[in-house]
């Protein structure tokens, strides 16, 4: 006779009895299934029910944590982690988070002490490389350490914007890469469209003001016309303040740095040793006689200007010219130095966008992208040739498509042309001076080709056909500018290949006065026992002869198609060789050729 089975026995194939969830576990559950969907708002929804029916279990503070931490708010995230902790002491996953919202949180030191107490529990392999995280940002922050001057003086300026409760600054720091070289980066992410600075008009340092010094007076009552106006009244006044130990700006001023011996103005004769051979030498003797002649101007006409050398003019100019911004303020248009905002890096393209906001009463940035915590945050200086990013900030910027090289042409005196062509230019010959870039669709290019067109022709007939075509279709009602020699299309094969041989011999004869060829200034990039002057130097001239070669290879390229019939250069010009000038091959070559058969 079979067994009685015992009430506890099992039967074969029974289904297991489920575990009875308690109310909180079974909303901690249906949170987690919400996580998991990356449903972060009802997953804290759920756990904030798990909390109410038991308020005693770490894991649900600790689960509503982790949501919090995936929505950014890590404040919350905080409370959470610290009450779990408070519940269960060895919550391994508590550590982890809490120490992870510290770091977003730009709470460096915080998130350290939090690793340390995990430490005391177990030795966890996520905490250890969050802990290398920590070490590595703490190392980056204090690359001067607390009591540095430099420090000091941006706390000072931190606390003086913030006496103003209108400013907005929370998401920004300061970070010091070397002395007097520093940039501003994200405390926290930063989103799109966010406003991440905001300073009001009463710390803004604007031209109306700079006009009320006595020195600025004495300019306007003595009608200057200085070379630099503005430059000059802002520069006068941040010489003023600095004078004065009570001054309000006193914060603001002491952080501005002390010398700008990066920027060419103030190089020694041993640094304008490495730009022999380049035109930008020219640039930077003229910026310093320009400052001299209004230096010279304010002097003659303001006794209290006397006390302030020419180096100190020049260190004030120079503060202006690389720090203001364009404002437009009560609907009138002016200029301002806006403390923190000017110490933003530059990069393109656009990473943030400015703007004195008129309902707000102050300056405000705002965000062009999603900024990523510690990241840095950059300012767009726009596109501009290196040669003005060395001469007015001290810095250049590789791979610069705006990089430009000044070239001149000049006058045939010996053309037998040139009075009729002086009279149809409307002027006496003078050498005319560009600055050209690579590309062919640059105006500055094509007015340069232009003009060397025209300097070449020699056919009176060709030239009064030039005029004839100038009168038919170049003269409009609103043509004041009159007959421009720049502007000469390509006339004939024949001039076409005189234009180019010059092009070629201008550009071969500004290459043949520097002392290095750009393979060797190439070679002398990968020293390491460079000064930052020197490499910068370096790579300005190395730019312009990249341009200046690059008008060589073309002449030498593209002038034996004038030669040839049509077909075989559409045939030749799809090959690599002439890729790179297709825009002047369409323009000039194709037509020509075409005009021909």
């Amino acid at each position: 006779m079979p067994k009685k089975p015992k009430a506890n026995d099992k039967k074969p194939n029974a289904t297991p009895a489920q575990p009875v969830l308690s109310p909180g576990d079974k909303f901690k559950a249906q949170g987690n299934e919400a996580f998991e969907r990356q449903n972060y708002p009802k997953a804290i929804e759920l756990y904030t029910q798990a909390i109410q029916a038991d308020p005693t279990q770490a894991v649900y503070f600790g689960n509503r944590a982790a949501a919090y931490f995936e929505q950014e708010d890590y404040v919350a995230c905080v409370a959470d982690c610290k009450e779990a902790l408070r519940l269960n002491p060895n919550y391994i996953k508590g550590y982890y988070r809490l120490a992870s919202a510290h770091l977003e949180l730009d709470e460096l030191v915080e998130g350290k002490r939090v690793v340390e107490e995990s430490r005391k529990v177990e030795q966890n392999e996520l905490i250890e490389e969050l802990s290398k995280k920590l070490d590595n940002e703490l190392a980056q922050e204090n690359v001067l350490p607390d009591d540095h001057p430099e420090r000091k003086k941006m706390d000072a300026l931190t606390k003086w914007l913030a006496s103003s409760t209108e400013t907005y600054m929370s998401k920004l720091k300061m970070r010091y890469y070397a002395k007097n070289y520093r940039g501003v980066h994200a405390r926290q992410k930063i989103r799109n469209k966010e406003l991440i600075l905001f300073v009001p008009k009463s710390h803004l340092i604007t031209l109306e003001m700079a006009k009320e010094t006595i020195i600025s007076k004495r300019i306007i009552e003595a009608k200057l016309d200085l070379l630099s106006p503005k430059h000059s009244f802002l520069s006068t006044f941040l010489l003023l303040e600095r004078q004065k130990t009570d001054s309000f700006w006193h914060p603001y001023l002491q952080l501005l740095p002390s010398d700008y011996n990066s920027i060419p103005i103030f190089f020694n004769d041993e640094d304008l040793k490495w730009l022999e051979g380049s035109p930008f030498l020219d640039q930077v003797r003229d910026k310093i006689s320009d400052m001299q002649k209004d230096y010279d101007a304010i002097w003659a006409v303001s006794p209290e200007f006397h006390q302030f050398t020419f180096n100190e003019f020049c260190w004030a100019r120079m503060t202006a010219s690389s720090r203001i911004f364009g404002l437009t303020i009560d609907d009138k248009k002016t200029d301002a130095f806006v403390p923190l905002a000017d110490m933003l890096n530059h990069r393109r393209p656009k990473q943030t966008s400015w703007q004195y906001d008129q309902v707000r009463g102050g300056f405000i940035i705002e965000s062009l992208e999603d900024i990523p915590r510690g990241e840095q945050v950059y300012d767009s200086y726009g596109k501009k040739c290196n040669s003005r990013f060395f001469l007015n900030y001290g810095f250049i910027v590789l791979n610069n498509d705006g990089n430009e090289v000044a070239v001149r042409v000049h006058w045939n005196n010996d053309d037998p042309l040139r009075q009729t062509k002086e009279q149809l230019n409307g002027e006496p010959f003078a050498v005319k001076t560009f600055r050209i870039q690579t590309s062919f669709e640059e105006t500055v290019v094509q007015e340069f080709f232009g003009l060397i067109r025209f300097v070449e022709l020699t056919d009176k007939t060709k030239l009064m056909q030039l005029y004839q075509l100038y009168e038919t279709h170049g003269r409009g009602e609103n043509d004041r500018e009159g007959f421009k020699a720049a502007k000469t299309p390509p006339l004939s094969v024949e001039n076409e290949k005189k234009m180019l041989a010059t092009v070629r011999r201008i550009c071969d004869g500004q290459l043949a006065r520097y002392p290095t060829t750009l393979e060797e200034d190439l070679r002398l990039l990968k020293q390491d026992d460079l000064t930052e002057n020197q490499r910068n130097c370096i790579l300005l001239r190395s730019g312009e002869k990249e341009i200046l070669q690059h008008f060589v290879k073309l002449a030498e390229t593209v002038a034996p198609l004038l030669d040839l019939p049509m077909k075989d250069v559409k045939r030749l010009v799809l090959t690599q060789p002439y890729n790179a000038y297709m825009d002047y091959i369409n323009n000039a070559v194709v037509y020509l050729l075409s005009r021909k058969e």
